[in-house]
């Protein structure tokens, strides 16, 4: 450390312009910054589910679907109020790249001469004729239309190549104008939609906002307005290559990755707050400024070089996983924790070389913080108690962890878009229906063999049973409707001429998306599916298989991609805890110390699961990653106390006396580090995104368990074995 210490103070102007070329080539970066709030990109290539969904859309032609909640304070079948409904269906239906609006108002009327268009003039003339008929023919008006008649939605299908934030913006901007009706949108597009805005004000508010949470923390430990922003500086640094590394390799933000640059100030802080705090206690020592750089490497270098290895080694194990956006936040995120810890031990000292330090601390709060510190480590039963019981409660609770397979679970309750889907939900099904395909070796025929149609009909009904099943509709559906508003007969039509008049309705098309070569497509719609219940439709759908081929959709894929998030956090824990134990036992070159490090960590681990149970915040895309995020943080503290006790150790001081000697040494960079992590994420509590709350309630248990057993637990491990 001497030579690294040489070298900064000798060659600190060069290191200085290398860091702020760096600078300069990241900002460039944000030319390209773009958002990804595509749910379909979390999945890596061949993933058999998100296959068979992109198939299913591209056989039919079919691109999203967007709900439109309707609601009135009197009837929508008022004369006034349906003509107003028909007009806002035609309005929907001009935007570009629509390719179709469904709704309770129907676009034709069956009649003796064939179907008669339904329009504004005909409403008005015909009034009676077209309530009578959607009260009691029409086979849609069920799905569209609530039974107190005051709330429906309509449907609109967009092209399959469709520009959809241009077509949201024009739906939202008819919404926002109507006069009569109160309109909502709903739908997997509305949620992406909804992202990007929340995702803006993510980026432009927190990163701030934390950094200037952390300082303030800092601050009151270090009590020099310059050594805290300058404590701070490599992880700040850090971040912003981090965004350059992002953009330049031509990626996007997605809610997982946008929070990694918050990541990497709360985490890499800690190296810089470590570099200064040791640099003040030495300042009483050593007024040459080289001494004082040789010596306050000595005594952090390898610490801070470890923690940072150890940290990457938590984040790397994500790269592993089979969801994109945790490979993506395990690669950035280990490269920002590499870049901070590169500017803690070469920017950061080369820089205080060059600077005014101002006078040491007092130590008057130091010395109360190590008391309280030293005073609880010797309460080794009321540790080792205390401790044992965090145990016991998790793994009582962790049984109980569940999985979330809702979308609408990132966002707080009480948000507009979760009470438009509930309220589509409660009347008309899930607003992100599924879909399947039923299988067909006859093409347009298969609608002349009605003994195939009424066995397939009759798998729907039988579908519809499932739990989590609302409704199911195919085209035999459709005909069997036809066939009652021409006829009055239930059931399946016998004769041909009604699958002839279906055909000349719908137009070439219109059947394409219903009809293919070897297939039919079916609209599935949901009741407050879950994740047991998708499997509950996947036994259902594999006992029908010469009936249905496959069952697909977001809520399926949702639940797919937690069920690889889960499988994923599994092996990333095992991975994380041996690279790390591998990282510590080549650098201590100590088995035993490579144990006691791991030890408060799979603590901090235990207690984050059962946390996660205990509030029912249930395992989703980013709090299955806290656990890898938990151990890369947490053995940081572990890491620079036992580096402590071998320091004072090796300049000849006893066991007790060098583990107390750590202890003052260490205890008031990490329990500031602790709590100005925890503090630094507290911005997440004020996210419009759920998720992101969980992430601050779970650091916050985290960063106190991780903390307080690196500075408790460790005294106490290494006072019953003989670690030496």
């Amino acid at each position: 450390m001497e030579r690294l210490a040489n070298l900064l103070f000798n060659k600190s102007k060069i290191i200085i312009g290398f860091v702020a070329i760096l600078n300069i080539i990241a900002v460039i970066s944000f030319v390209r910054f773009k958002l990804d709030t595509e749910f379909m990109s979390f999945f890596s290539g061949g993933n058999p589910k998100a296959v068979a969904f992109d198939q299913l859309n591209e056989k039919y032609l079919t691109g999203e679907t967007i709900s439109v909640l309707i609601e009135h304070t009197d009837s929508l079948l008022a004369k006034d109020s349906l003509i107003k409904a028909f007009k806002l269906l035609k309005e929907f239906g001009s935007i570009d790249d629509v390719a179709l609006v469904q709704g309770f108002v129907p676009s034709e009327l069956p009649s003796i001469g064939g179907m008669t268009p339904v329009n504004e003039t005909f409403i008005e003339n015909n009034y009676q004729t077209l309530l009578e008929f959607i009260e009691k023919k029409s086979v849609f008006t069920d799905q569209f239309l609530a039974p107190d008649k005051r709330t429906g939605i309509f449907v609109v299908a967009l092209n399959l190549d469709a520009p959809v934030r241009d077509v949201i913006k024009a739906m939202k901007e008819i919404a926002r104008n109507h006069e009569t009706f109160s309109l909502s949108l709903a739908g997997n597009e509305i949620i992406q939609d909804t992202l990007w805005n929340y995702l803006i004000r993510i980026i432009l508010i927190f990163p701030p906002t934390a950094i200037i949470l952390v300082l303030l923390v800092f601050y009151t430990i270090i009590r020099n307005r310059k050594l805290t922003l300058l404590a701070i500086v490599p992880a700040g640094l850090a971040a912003l290559w981090t965004f350059g590394t992002i953009f330049w390799s031509g990626q996007g933000l997605n809610m997982v990755t946008i929070i990694s640059p918050i990541f990497i100030i709360v985490i890499g802080s800690a190296y810089g707050l470590h570099y200064v705090s040791h640099l003040q206690q030495n300042q009483k020592n050593y007024s040459d400024r080289l001494e004082l750089t040789v010596a306050t490497m000595r005594m952090v270098g390898v610490p801070i070089f470890l923690a940072t290895i150890t940290t990457m080694a938590g984040f790397m194990s994500l790269t592993w996983a089979k969801v994109i956006p945790m490979r993506e936040m395990g690669i950035f995120v280990t490269l920002g924790v590499g870049f901070a810890g590169f500017n803690a031990l070469f920017f950061l000292p080369a820089v205080l070389t060059r600077v005014k330090l101002g006078p040491p601390p007092d130590n008057a709060d130091e010395h109360r913080l190590v008391k309280l510190v030293l005073a609880a480590s010797q309460k080794r039963l009321i540790v080792g108690l205390a401790f044992l019981t965090i145990i016991i409660l998790a793994v009582w609770f962790i049984p109980k962890l569940e999985v979330e397979s809702n979308q609408l679970l990132f966002f707080k309750k009480g948000t507009e878009i979760r009470q438009t889907f509930s309220k589509i939900e409660k009347s008309f099904g899930g607003a992100m229906p599924l879909i399947g395909e039923i299988v067909n070796d006859k093409g347009l025929d298969i609608l002349t063999d009605f003994q195939f149609a009424e066995r397939a009909l009759g798998v729907e009904r039988e579908l519809e049973k499932v739990p989590g099943i609302k409704s199911v509709f195919s085209i035999f559906d459709l005909a069997a409707g036809v066939n009652k508003m021409m006829t009055g007969q239930q059931g399946y039509p016998r004769n041909p001429m009604i699958g002839q008049l279906l055909s000349t309705q719908l137009g070439e098309e219109g059947l394409k998306s219903w009809v293919s070569v070897d297939g039919l497509r079916i609209m599935i719609r949901t009741q407050d599916i879950t994740s047991s219940q998708i499997a509950g439709i996947e036994e259902f759908v594999a006992k029908h298989q010469d009936i249905i081929r496959v069952i697909s959709g977001m809520p399926v894929l949702f639940d797919e991609m937690n069920n690889l998030v889960v499988s994923s956090q599994t092996r990333s824990l095992g991975l994380a805890l041996v690279l790390i134990f591998v990282m510590l036992l080549i650098t201590l070159r100590k088995f035993s110390a490579g144990l006691i490090g791991l030890v408060p960590i799979i603590i901090t681990i235990t207690a984050v699961l059962g946390m996660l149970a205990l509030t029912k915040f249930n395992l989703n895309l980013l709090t299955a990653n806290l656990s890898a995020m938990t151990v890369g943080i947490g053995v940081d503290y572990s890491i620079h106390l036992i580096s402590g006790i071998y320091f004072f150790r090796k300049l000849g001081q006893g066991k007790k006396q060098s583990v107390d000697s750590a202890l003052s040494s260490v205890s008031r960079p990490i329990l500031a580090n602790a709590f100005g992590l925890a503090i630094g994420l507290s911005v997440f509590f004020f996210s419009p995104l759920r998720i992101h709350l969980q992430v601050a309630s779970v650091m916050w248990v985290a960063m106190i368990i991780s903390s307080m057993a690196a500075l408790l637990l460790i005294p106490l491990l290494y006072s019953l074995t003989r670690a030496d």
